[in-house]
């Protein structure tokens, strides 16, 4: 029996509490909906804490530098978003898109990533690991056996948040020189950056999208937020809007047609 489709949302650079929002929404939604995978930039330079960061002396030069941010609803260190490429994968924990372990949906998605960028012709490879104890508090500092790098670079980072509900994973592909951010911002040394080629975007974003569909053998459909993912939106940036670095605690929205708007061909 074919399994069912994926959604697929290509969404344009969007403020940092939109983008964070509409992840959170994904899983909120997750029940009803399919499958997604959304791919996503950022219209200002961001930056994102872990959930449960401390909030770091070096927030207060965010607004005068032109750096907005904001706290993710996943675990992990600060990512800095300054022309990365940001995906998430969301999945309703029952739909069996994903599995049902911690490590193995790390890997699954590691994997399919993994897939995508050998595919648009960059030389990365999983991590061995590598631990960055002096600034623990940077996703870039360290990795995992679940992340990617590219010439013993880190490349990509990821952070899961997993529900009774469902799962959400999303994660930055480091494409862009961000030391500035590190550097004026953070007020920190900037990891070392991958080296990277010229790279056309919609050509990686295509090559994540036929990836993602190798892994899950299933097609993967452009589609847009639904009506209930919407309104989950709308809830989720009020709650942001006295303080940024705030996140509402994740409700379910299990109504039929809450999620999952698939374009149709």
């Amino acid at each position: 029996m074919a399994r069912a489709a994926w959604r697929l949302l290509l969404d344009p650079p969007r403020p940092a509490g939109f983008n964070m929002a509409v992840d959170e929404a994904l899983l909120e939604c997750a029940p009803s909906g399919p499958p997604t995978l959304r791919l996503y930039a950022w219209e200002k330079p961001s930056v994102s804490l872990g959930y449960r960061q401390s909030a770091p002396d070096w927030l207060r030069r965010c607004a005068s530098a032109g750096v907005e941010a904001v706290r993710r609803v996943s675990g992990g260190g600060t990512v800095v978003h300054a022309g990365d490429l940001t995906y998430a994968i969301s999945a309703s924990a029952c739909s069996g898109a994903l599995p049902a372990d911690l490590g193995g949906s790390y890997a699954w998605i590691r994997d399919a990533l993994l897939d995508g960028l050998l595919s648009a012709g960059l030389r990365a490879d999983r991590s061995p690991g590598r631990p960055g104890a002096e600034l623990e508090d940077l996703c870039f500092a360290s990795s995992t056996g679940y992340e990617l790098e590219l010439e013993g670079r880190k490349l990509v980072g990821s952070a899961q948040r997993r529900t009774a509900w469902g799962l959400l994973q999303h994660g930055s592909i480091r494409l862009s020189d961000d030391a500035w951010v590190y550097r004026d911002v953070l007020g920190l040394p900037a990891p070392p950056p991958p080296r990277l080629p010229e790279l056309d975007r919609t050509r990686l974003a295509a090559a994540f999208t036929a990836s993602f569909a190798r892994a899950a053998g299933a097609p993967l459909r452009p589609g847009r937020l639904s009506a209930g993912e919407l309104r989950a939106v709308r809830g989720r940036l009020s709650a942001r809007q006295a303080d940024p670095l705030a996140v509402a605690p994740l409700v379910p929205d299990r109504r039929s047609g809450a999620a999952g708007a698939l374009a149709q061909h």
